[in-house]
């Protein structure tokens, strides 16, 4: 699902580098988890609470960490008020970029978790067919969201989401489903147009769970299941607080689940997956069918939402059959969190509704009482918030 194109951090603060064992071990569960208290970090890290305050004394006075006030997650002491730190901007920046089927979406965050720039833009073309263009737009994006940041010598590393199946190294797999993509190592690709940049790569569906558990509905949770729900289907998984990717990096590709052996034929090469009948290209075809002049996900939610009985019968149909996946998900993983995203998730109701019927005909009674489903919090920034988040747990990483 992602890989890195160096192990180097070109852009690292000189004051990370010069950190003391326990400073840098403080530091770091903070850009990794975002703002904590003392007890929380202690918690994290295994330090003492007297090491954790000396600590933020001393991060605090080189201007990397900062006290804000907010709850803490124990009482605090009669008379003394609960407090939580974050880093600050010195400690550096992560760039996260999100390319879709058809639209980039850039994130920079500073250290302390706090959005700086966020860009929003369309895709010149379809990125399945020429991904190469795509690549270049989406590095625009990155130097003209750079440019309204300002200071480019703190970025700790810039993470890309895309819109293919990848493995372990970081390259293409299944190169039937977009065979333009197999054409191309991204890799490379971006490391060229990114030059002086710590550059990793990942699945969009899988950062999108990422972006979700860091940023979105996952704060006090150890484990949250994902699935995007638009032009295709994907999903991911964080267990334990890491992202799972199974051993060839392609875990949680739910899209490719036989839901008819006997099936529609797919471009992986199988037949009867959920996407074939579930993802968007689907759903815009039906709504064709019945004579509707609908060009994008959006505008079938938008007219279901209004109360068109066709968009609705298509959406809950499309609900229904990935509720019966998701059900098989959870008999077999036993989530406690599924957070749905995507273009598709924004019907709400009209989604959730059908979908959690399914999965209770479907699951064990006992595994599907424990799972909640949520709408995502981030809506169509999660992948470029996992890709930032990508920067900071691979910066914090041992050798990262």
């Amino acid at each position: 699902m992602l890989a890195d194109t160096t192990k180097s951090h070109p852009g690292t603060p000189a004051e990370l580098e010069i950190l003391s064992k326990s400073d840098r071990i403080v530091a770091y569960c903070l850009l990794r988890h975002g703002p904590a208290s003392q007890a929380a970090l202690g918690t994290v890290t295994g330090l003492s609470r007297p090491t954790v305050a000396a600590a933020l004394t001393r991060l605090a006075g080189r201007g990397l960490a900062e006290m804000i006030s907010g709850q803490d997650d124990s009482p605090p002491a009669a008379g003394r008020r609960a407090h939580r730190y974050r880093l600050t901007a010195r400690a550096g920046h992560a760039v996260g970029v999100d390319i879709g089927r058809r639209h980039i979406t850039v994130v920079i965050m500073d250290a302390g978790h706090r959005h700086v720039v966020r860009l929003d833009s369309k895709i010149s073309g379809d990125a399945g067919a020429d991904p190469r263009q795509a690549l270049r737009q989406a590095a625009d994006q990155v130097h003209m969201a750079l440019g309204q940041a300002g200071d480019v010598s703190r970025v700790l590393g810039i993470a890309f989401g895309l819109p293919v199946p990848l493995t372990r190294d970081g390259l293409v797999a299944g190169g039937t489903l977009l065979p333009a993509w197999a054409k191309v190592d991204p890799r490379e690709e971006l490391a060229a147009l990114m030059p002086g940049f710590a550059v990793q790569v990942g699945n969009e569906a899988g950062l999108g769970a990422l972006g979700e558990y860091v940023f979105g509905w996952g704060e006090g949770k150890r484990d949250l299941t994902y699935v995007k729900l638009g032009t295709g289907i994907g999903g991911g998984m964080v267990l334990g607080g890491r992202l799972q990717r199974g051993s060839s990096g392609l875990a949680m590709e739910i899209g490719h689940v036989t839901v008819d052996y006997q099936g529609r034929r797919c471009p992986c090469g199988n037949r009867g997956c959920l996407e074939r009948y579930a993802g968007g290209r689907e759903l815009l075809a039906s709504a064709r069918r019945d004579g509707l002049d609908i060009e994008d996900i959006p505008s079938l939610v938008t007219r279901a939402r209004s109360g068109d009985p066709a968009c609705r019968r298509i959406i809950h149909e499309a609900a229904s059959l990935t509720g019966i996946v998701i059900g098989t998900l959870v008999n077999l993983t036993g989530p406690g969190l599924i957070v749905l995203g995507g273009s598709l998730s924004a019907a709400g109701e009209l989604l959730t509704g059908p979908l959690r019927i399914a999965l209770d005909q479907t699951a064990f009674a006992a595994a599907a009482s424990s799972v909640s489903i949520k709408v995502g919090r981030l809506s169509q920034w999660a992948s470029a918030c996992g890709a930032a988040a990508l920067v900071f747990q691979h910066f914090t990483a041992p050798g990262g």
